[in-house]
């Protein structure tokens, strides 16, 4: 439990949380570790986890028409080592608007979403908090994305 914790301090996410709301978000988590190629969500799925990368990198991906009738997949963001992704799942969503695979072998620690989601609705100081972490980290991606895309 003590590297979900440290992983979930250090993430942009709950960097602001204190020792005992780190506590209660790490009771939600878990660990977990898939080979290079692993498809982790897909675009359009049920949104059911957050996710913090410990250790590899995360592709994340979209499907863009080409043109009438074409669709590929394409790469919009390479997720490192703290950063987050598949944060639909904390918002309510209940689809993934992007897709996740491991690049390499990655270790991510994985949030059950629902749960957090009502864990910040029971703690409206700490919800704000981690929203504020989710609106720094969904604004630079989106950033980031648009360079991608634009180039």
């Amino acid at each position: 439990m003590a590297s979900i914790k440290t992983a979930l301090a250090n993430s942009a996410l709950f960097n602001k949380l204190t020792d005992e709301e780190l506590d209660k978000i790490a009771s939600l988590s878990r660990q977990e570790v898939y080979p290079e190629g692993t498809l982790l969500f897909s675009e359009g799925t049920m949104a059911t986890d957050l996710y913090i990368v410990g250790a590899g990198q995360v592709a994340v991906e979209m499907k863009l028409a080409v043109y009438a009738g074409l669709v590929q997949k394409a790469t919009v963001e390479i997720i490192l080592e703290g950063d987050t992704f598949g944060w639909s799942a904390v918002l309510g969503s209940l689809i993934y608007s992007l897709s996740a695979r491991a690049l390499e072998p990655v270790r991510v620690i994985t949030i059950d979403g629902d749960r957090l989601h009502s864990m910040l609705d029971e703690n409206p100081d700490m919800g704000y908090r981690v929203m504020t972490g989710l609106v720094e980290v969904v604004s630079s991606r989106v950033g980031s994305i648009k360079k991608t895309l634009l180039v």
